[in-house]
């Protein structure tokens, strides 16, 4: 039985379209592989499920509940953790803040939130090691590992990773795809938009590639052939032309990141009207929200 179900996804910036038609379904357990070029519409299709872009049409449900017009928080309650691109960390708090910030306005955890951040620590031997280490400090491959355990801390039973391979070296990136085949033996359904498709396809349970924001191919990854996948990276699908003027690239554009409903854009802004740096803003949320 499918976890996540998305119809017919419609979403815009404005006048540009930039997911037309975007209909995939993800069950337990079960790795989901996004693929396409820049601009294909891979981002902003977690955008609009994790409900950061308001989608223009279409149907999202998690566990049959729709999520379209639901606030980013109350998605990210219901069970769904997105992790961005570009990590999104706060660089001068340390290693274990940074998790605990991913326990901000999580419900229903199971455990005690030092219980939550210490399991996640065992998941990731680095991190442990570094937990008091300013996480600003940290290889691009750690920081990577510090953004994937801040959104496992909220226990999701889904996690959408957008381009989690990202300037990592070729072994930080194979022991990446170590970690997230493992989380789907556990049960935990992924989707993962990945520009590294040959390690993303042995892994994944199924793939769907988007060109110019529609699913132009779709199945097990034995299903799709070599032109399946290369006409969506270098155009050839149908009436396919280039990508739209306008459009957003998708894994270089700057996305909002959400932390359990946590906005950084927003949390950035309150911290100049106050006055202090978004890190210190964050360490007195982190500190209010420990002494609840």
């Amino acid at each position: 039985m499918s976890l996540l179900e998305v119809h017919a996804l419609q979403v815009a910036y404005g006048g540009v379209v930039a997911v037309r038609d975007v209909s995939l379904d993800v069950a337990p357990g079960q790795v989901t592989a996004v693929l396409g070029a820049n601009g294909a519409g891979k981002t902003t299709t977690l955008l609009g499920i994790s409900g950061l872009v308001r989608a223009r049409a279409g149907e999202v449900l998690f566990d049959g509940q729709p999520l379209l017009g639901m606030s980013p928080t109350k998605i990210a309650r219901l069970g769904i953790a997105h992790v961005p691109a570009g990590r999104g960390i706060f660089p001068g708090l340390s290693v274990q803040d940074n998790l605990r910030m991913g326990l901000y306005g999580a419900k229903g955890l199971g455990a005690e939130p030092g219980d939550v951040v210490e399991e996640v620590l065992e998941q990731f031997p680095i991190l442990r090691e570094r937990r008091a280490q300013p996480a600003g400090t940290m290889s691009g491959g750690q920081q990577q590992q510090l953004a994937i355990g801040r959104a496992l801390v909220q226990r999701p039973r889904l996690l959408m990773l957008d381009e989690m391979s990202m300037g990592l070296s070729p072994r930080v990136v194979a022991d990446l795809f170590v970690l997230v085949a493992r989380l789907a033996t556990e049960g935990m359904a992924i989707v993962m938009v990945e520009q590294f498709v040959g390690q993303a396809l042995k892994i994944a349970d199924q793939a769907v590639v988007i060109e110019q924001g529609r699913v132009v191919a779709s199945g097990a990854p034995s299903e799709l052939s070599a032109e399946d996948i290369g006409a969506a990276y270098l155009g050839g699908h149908g009436n396919a032309a280039a990508p739209l003027p306008g459009a957003p690239r998708d894994a270089r554009q700057p996305v909002v990141m959400s932390l359990a409903g946590v906005d950084v854009r927003r949390l950035e802004r309150k911290a100049a009207q106050l006055g202090v740096s978004p890190d210190e803003l964050a360490q007195s949320l982190l500190e209010k929200a420990l002494d609840r």
